[in-house]
């Protein structure tokens, strides 16, 4: 009798082997002993760990600013943005950067005025290069000024510098804003500006912001804790959603096709540094094959790779190919997050997505 190798094959893609096992149905196969129930949970925890890695984490950050607490722009996603087309040079693993969002603290003044104002200190991140920033935007809360009968002008400068001689300081305005609401978010463009900074490597910064037409004495900005200003830094978008045609699971389905499976982030307690989204369908591939025979495979590069090794073990070894239900294309989650230097940050995660199935 002819010994035979029962072989099942998969696509190795970047997610990696074990994530077509997990997500497909290659892991019900190797784990027929475990109940729906505890195959799912496995599944869910892969998801758990592949969240972490792609963000380069080894365990969840912790968070000295709760989620509640933050600006409620930020809090209620406002900023949250889904990606575009990913550009050439994307790492296919790790996230990337779209956008950062940075609270600055309201600092001593080394220059004065006659209108009414405020300082902002904050410190730029180093991870974020000048060629990289597409849209920067200060958002600040305008308190309602009762004694202001007319739309307010606000002049918002770079504090603080010395000129080319180092001899005095100096304040440079870069942005002039007009509102027309009596109390609200404002938002400012300062895109050239923090090009201009990160260009230079400065990262510690003082932004000077003056009304020139408030009534008061003192500066209408809010810094309450759920009003309190903050600033976004949006990159080179990266990461567009293509769903695959294939095969919805259904009650009667048999044969290779996509189940879904919804990862909520408050059940896992994530939510606690997770903004947005708040949980995502990730699915999963399970069904049946039907068998290959080698003899059809002679036309195939990549099987036939697979079938010459395994016959050059041994002549007299049949190899019988036994395809396996795994995902076929995957695309990319957006996620929004809090880390524990309490710095919000988005990041297209790739691959965290079955979009389509097929036998392997």
């Amino acid at each position: 009798m002819i010994p035979r190798v029962i072989v099942s094959f998969v696509l190795v893609s970047s997610m990696g082997l074990l994530s077509l096992r997990v997500m497909g149905a290659c892991g019900n196969q190797a784990n027929a002993e475990l109940s729906v129930p505890e195959v799912n949970e496995a599944r869910i925890e892969f998801v758990k760990q592949q969240i972490l890695k792609k963000l380069r984490l080894s365990k969840k950050p912790e968070v000295a600013v709760p989620v509640n607490s933050l600006p409620m722009p930020v809090a209620q996603g406002a900023t949250f943005s889904q990606g575009s087309d990913k550009p050439p040079e994307f790492d296919e693993y790790y996230g990337r950067t779209e956008q950062k969002i940075i609270f600055p603290v309201e600092g001593e003044c080394l220059t004065s005025g006659r209108y009414p104002f405020t300082c902002l200190q904050f410190e730029l991140p180093p991870d974020v290069e000048p060629e990289e920033v597409t849209v920067v935007e200060l958002w600040f809360y305008k308190e309602r000024d009762p004694l202001d009968e007319y739309n307010q002008t606000f002049v918002i400068s770079e504090a603080a510098h010395w000129d080319s001689q180092q001899q005095f300081k100096k304040t440079k305005p870069i942005a002039i804003k007009e509102t027309d609401i009596g109390e609200g978010w404002v938002r400012v463009e300062l895109a050239w500006a923090v090009r201009v900074w990160l260009e230079g490597r400065e990262r510690l910064h003082t932004l000077h912001v003056a009304c020139r037409t408030c009534q008061l004495r003192r500066s209408p900005l809010s810094f309450h804790e759920k009003r309190r200003p903050f600033l976004v830094l949006y990159t080179k978008y990266a990461g567009k959603r293509r769903r695959g045609r294939t095969l919805e699971c259904g009650a009667t389905t048999s044969e290779c096709c996509r189940e879904p499976l919804y990862v909520s982030f408050k059940q896992l307690g994530w939510d606690d540094w997770i903004i947005r989204p708040e949980g995502y369908h990730a699915y999963f591939c399970k069904g049946t094959c039907t068998p290959i025979s080698a003899v059809s495979l002679a036309d195939n590069y990549h099987h036939n790779i697979i079938r010459q090794f395994y016959y050059s073990l041994s002549d007299e070894k049949a190899v019988e190919f036994k395809p396996c239900c795994a995902p076929t294309t995957f695309s990319s989650l957006q996620l929004l997050y809090i880390d524990s230097n309490s710095t919000v940050t988005q990041k297209t995660l790739p691959n965290m997505v079955v979009e389509s199935c097929g036998c392997m």
